[in-house]
């Protein structure tokens, strides 16, 4: 585990309390003197879990790549982290004075239960410079749970990984499961779906935080970085450099949920179901998926504007392919 991290923190104090937000079994808890987060599993008694590692938060963050210069946000000086103002769409807000990050939180919901059964972290990336900036970003999620058990191992709806892995644009994961008994933490994939990651490595959390942008990658590694990091694994998000203009955004996502195959489904309806069926047949389906998504969000008490963008985006590339005005 984090051995030299830990002995730090006896001498680094830890950030202050979190903000608490409670959504029927989800808590999400907002860090804002670091700009992190952290998400727990609630059972009835009250008991909250968490679904990957909480004891410093600050080992799952946002890292950004703008103009070849990495920013570690949260520790970074030059982006300044702060809660958002709308308490219904709870953000934390990291501002510099190139670009403003805004990453927002949005509890998802089935059409067949109205408690929360996920979130959707949203990534929005806004050039306040006067020139273009080549910006990208990696999201670094420290997790934890088959660390806890015999073996660290995470399932997709592809396959079953138990050392280094990469999934790419050319890979059909849909979602990942990390699992500890009864609790499961489930993330999306989809790399290389409108506002989905570009690539997903998953190695050791060590490997990760040495290296400012990529680690270097070695299929069927294990865990390990000798000699203090030990069985610890860590899953790490990819969306690559891309060119903003003055004023231009971007916008990207990731959804976690808890529980295992039947709450994974639901971080892309429909979409999961349609394998190897013909492209007409799967242009249908992302129609459908479009209005099951509008069903959802006509159902929250605030929409945030990734939301929007994802299906304009979904919109635009249907009416290119069918040459609709």
């Amino acid at each position: 585990m984090k051995f030299l991290l830990l002995i730090c923190l006896a001498f680094f104090s830890l950030p202050l309390a979190g903000v608490e937000i409670n959504e029927g079994p989800l808590r999400l808890v907002l860090h804002p003197r670091t700009g992190h987060f952290s998400l727990y599993s609630v059972d009835d008694a009250g008991t909250a879990q968490a679904l990957f590692y909480d004891r410093d938060p600050r080992t799952s963050f946002l890292t950004l790549i703008i103009d070849n210069r990495t920013f570690k946000l949260g520790s970074s000086s030059v982006f300044r982290p702060r809660l958002g103002e709308d308490p219904r769409n709870p953000s934390i807000i990291f501002e510099s004075p190139f670009m403003t990050v805004n990453m927002s939180f949005s509890f998802l919901r089935s059409p067949a239960n109205q408690e929360a059964s996920g979130i959707r972290i949203n990534f929005n990336l806004e050039n306040k410079s006067e020139n273009p900036l080549r910006a990208g970003a990696r999201f670094l999620l420290d997790t934890k749970l088959s660390e806890e058990t015999s073996g660290i191992e995470f399932i997709t709806d592809k396959r079953r990984i138990a050392s280094e892995a990469q999934i790419s644009q050319e890979d059909s994961d849909l979602f990942w499961i990390d699992r500890k008994g009864s609790l499961s933490l489930a993330g999306s994939l989809a790399a290389g779906s409108p506002g989905g990651p570009d690539r997903v490595h998953f190695a050791n959390w060590q490997r990760f935080n040495n290296a400012s942008w990529r680690a270097p990658f070695r299929e069927g590694r294990n865990f390990n970085f000798l000699p203090f990091s030990i069985g610890d694994s860590a899953i790490c998000y990819f969306f690559e450099p891309l060119i903003l203009g003055p004023g231009e955004r971007r916008n990207f996502h990731i959804t976690l949920a808890p529980g295992g195959e039947e709450i994974a489904a639901l971080i892309h309806p429909l979409t999961y179901l349609v394998q190897g069926i013909s492209e007409r047949e799967r242009d249908l389906a992302e129609i459908r998926d479009i209005l099951t998504r509008i069903d959802l969000l006509m159902a929250m008490p605030f929409v945030d504007e990734s939301e929007l963008s994802d299906i304009e985006i979904a919109l635009a590339y249907l009416r290119a392919r069918y040459m609709l005005r």
